[in-house]
């Protein structure tokens, strides 16, 4: 079955991440109940969002799958067990993955919020998500976390990560987005007896993009701020 107009443009993203691209975008709305982690004395916190749960795609020799056919169960694809990565489940990730270890923010107090914010919100509020009156403030949103089959390639799963800066400000001075990716090895899962492994695969790419995305902030803060469209 061929995909739509907007299944393409959505497997047109995946495939640039899968192609290693990292690119600047603009844009984002309100915000949920978070969870702090404590900084230092200065007030400045990261505000993190998760997204609204693992997505698929499919790049066959001649055309592309069902978007989301894997995850939702569809004829012709690998089972995966139900939920594999939902928002609960992302944000007990996020929790655990010491963010002030990895992000140039260091001293930020991280504020983890239960529900991910939507597309529109993300790429059209230039104002801050959250309530806040920190003296410095900042956001990392999770937009697409994509679980991808590829014919060639194989098994991967995609991250697409934004992060905006405000300083003291209402408004953004700066955005930077970038796709990450990271290979799966034992997920989906052969049967039913390698569903624990396939899991733990999975999760530990979501850790890995992370990683991967915060390493890519920090190369676009040596070269001065990100370019936004």
């Amino acid at each position: 079955m061929h995909l739509g107009r907007w299944a393409v443009r959505v497997s047109a993203s995946v495939a640039m991440a899968a192609a290693g691209t990292a690119q600047s975008f603009a844009q984002p709305a309100p915000a949920a109940a978070p969870a702090s982690r404590p900084g230092d004395a200065s007030g400045c916190e990261l505000h993190v969002w998760p997204s609204k749960g693992l997505r698929s795609v499919y790049h066959g020799f001649f055309h592309g799958g069902i978007v989301d056919g894997a995850v939702t169960g569809r004829d012709g694809y690998r089972e995966v067990p139900a939920e594999p990565l939902s928002t609960a489940q992302q944000v007990e990730l996020i929790r655990a993955a010491a963010l002030q270890e990895v992000f140039p923010q260091a001293h930020y107090a991280i504020v983890i919020h239960s529900e991910p914010q939507s597309t529109v919100a993300i790429r059209q509020t230039p104002t801050r998500l959250a309530t806040s009156s920190s003296p410095c403030y900042a956001e990392l949103l999770l937009e697409d976390v994509f679980f991808q089959e590829d014919i060639v390639n194989g098994a991967s799963l995609k991250t697409l990560a934004r992060f905006r800066d405000f300083g003291a400000a209402d408004r953004y001075a700066r955005q930077f987005g970038a796709w990450a990716g990271t290979s799966l090895l034992a997920f989906p899962p052969k049967d039913p007896a390698g569903t624990a492994a396939g899991l733990t695969d999975l999760q530990n790419a979501f850790r890995s993009n992370l990683a991967k995305f915060a390493i890519a902030l920090q190369k676009s803060d040596t070269r001065g701020s990100a370019r936004t469209k």
